[in-house]
């Protein structure tokens, strides 16, 4: 009975060893299947050529080739916001229009100066300036601020689908404009 035991105990490991062997071998499959079938990829470290660095993001890559004709520019982006803004045109989502910035102005514009008066304490900036000059200064520089609920994209309260539609296409050329890669 002993060694019936210890005869299941061996077979349990045996098939436990063989299960994880298994599982070890499909994994190392997957993994250098994936690796193959990975575009882009990393030369060897003992390479000598060296690979070609870019400077900012390149979405060229994340364009259809089966819909577009190859006539989509490809889009060059440094730095956050112009990133941000290459994947908005690169994306299926729809600008939001404001139709309404003067509801959203006074509140804005009064975070705004909030902010910048205590960064104005913080950094010095407003030295020597009376608590006027500083507002002055602050509503000048909101003027101008994306901030701004009249700086963003806005169109009139009664526009209708085709106005807007209009808006969001030239935005949009706007943005490709200033991201195309010129060669």
């Amino acid at each position: 009975m002993l060694t019936s035991l210890a005869s299941r105990d061996r077979e349990v490991e045996e098939a436990k060893k063989a299960e994880q062997a298994r599982k070890k071998a499909e994994k190392e499959a997957l993994l250098a299947e994936e690796e193959k079938n990975t575009p882009g990829r990393a030369a060897p470290k003992n390479s000598k050529t060296a690979a070609k660095k870019t400077r900012g993001l390149d979405l060229s890559q994340l364009d259809d080739d089966k819909g577009s004709g190859g006539g989509l520019p490809a889009l060059s982006a440094s730095g956050i916001d112009n990133a941000l803004d290459a994947l908005s045109l690169t994306s299926k989502s729809d600008t939001k229009i404001d139709k309404h910035p003067e509801r959203r102005f006074k509140a804005a514009y009064a975070q705004f100066e909030e902010r910048r008066l205590t960064e104005m304490e913080s950094d010095g900036s407003g030295a020597g300036l009376r608590l006027n000059q500083k507002k002055e200064k602050i509503k000048k520089e909101f003027e101008r601020s994306p901030e701004n609920p009249f700086n963003q994209l806005t169109a009139r309260y009664d526009a209708s689908k085709d106005e807007l539609a209009e808006l969001r296409q030239k935005e949009k050329g706007k943005i490709e404009a200033r991201l195309t890669s010129k060669p």
